[in-house]
């Protein structure tokens, strides 16, 4: 049997899909990582360790100890503001600096190597990016916000590459074919600023019984690894979607996803009264979303990658968005 990137006596059946974009990447959902606790997560073609300090402070690393290679989310542990080895109990600090070891000084050198790491809107987000560069560019969104309720999360595997997850928001003919939108409408074009592409499109869900439900979604897509999302669904319901794809093997990602009920009430009272049912609706909101993207499964386990694919006007902005990701891969 041949892959998908080897030449058949059809003709080539795909492309090689792009390298591993320059984005910030989803790793945890902040409440997974408390203070005191340490994860190991795919990444890339490895893994790195997510911990935080019993103070607070956040950290991602690669996972293995300098001294002798031990791996540190396997079996280490937090004191106080260090991540502790378990094989010879070196300590480092959040930067990653070896700061003390059972047996005298740290040896020259000694420190993991650490990634930029935030927590935006309840995610633990990475970057990667050139070694020894700094970001290209920030998210530029807060830890939390108090008019949205914290998130409700699930986590899926797929077998596809972030680009192609993020293209899928800019393929407007498949909202019909795939997801059965009808009286789809994009009330103004795609806006594209840097790393940042904004969008605004809606449509009607059908739904037994009463018809339909619309939708009006207003997003943004920040970088290849970050897209958030405002729907409005109708009877004034209002939530923030992030569907965020993070590359963990070649073709492979794990997809991050995050649903917010936005908080309507004023007063203490009734926030506090309609904060059940706004979670619950929350909830509901992202088995429908998760539904949704495993529809996509079905179309991205099996289909080829196309550098050039032959579009045709009703595809939506797709051209420009190829050209657009081109900033995030690097020049060589």
């Amino acid at each position: 049997m041949t892959s998908a990137t080897e030449s058949t006596s059809l003709g080539r059946a795909g492309d090689a899909f792009p390298p591993y974009p320059y984005s910030w990447y989803a790793v945890a959902f902040a409440h997974e990582v408390a203070p005191g606790t340490v994860l190991t997560r795919r990444f890339l073609d490895g893994e790195i360790i997510v911990f935080r300090t019993t103070s607070g402070t956040l950290s991602a690393a690669e996972p293995y100890c300098p001294h002798l290679g031990a791996h540190i989310g396997k079996r280490g542990w937090v004191d106080g503001e260090a991540v502790v080895c378990p094989f010879h109990e070196f300590k480092y600090a959040a930067s990653g600096q070896c700061v003390s070891t059972p047996t005298g000084e740290p040896p020259r050198g000694a420190a993991l190597k650490t990634l930029p790491v935030r927590n935006h809107l309840g995610m633990i987000m990475v970057y990667h990016g050139p070694p020894g560069q700094e970001p290209a560019f920030e998210l530029d969104l807060p830890e939390s916000d108090p008019d949205w309720h914290p998130i409700a999360t699930k986590k899926l595997h797929f077998k596809t590459h972030p680009q192609e997850v993020n293209e899928n928001g800019l393929d407007h003919a498949h909202f019909a074919t795939i997801h059965k939108f009808r009286n789809f409408v994009v009330p103004k074009p795609m806006q594209i600023e840097g790393p940042r592409i904004y969008t605004e499109y809606g449509g009607t869900k059908p739904v037994p019984v009463i018809g339909g439900v619309s939708f009006h979604f207003n997003s943004v897509l920040i970088g290849l690894g970050f897209s958030l999302v405002e729907i409005a669904i109708q009877g004034g319901l209002k939530v923030r979607q992030m569907v965020l794809p993070t590359p963990v093997a070649e073709r492979h990602v794990d997809i991050y996803i995050g649903i917010s009920a936005k908080k309507r009430a004023r007063s203490t009272v009734l926030r506090a009264l309609l904060a059940p049912i706004e979670r619950l609706l929350g909830w509901i909101v992202l088995q429908v979303v998760a539904s949704e993207v495993q529809r996509d499964q079905l179309i991205w386990d099996d289909k080829v990658y196309l550098e050039h694919p032959k579009l045709t006007p009703g595809d939506g902005p797709i051209g420009k968005y190829r050209h657009w990701v081109r900033q995030f891969y690097s020049a060589s």
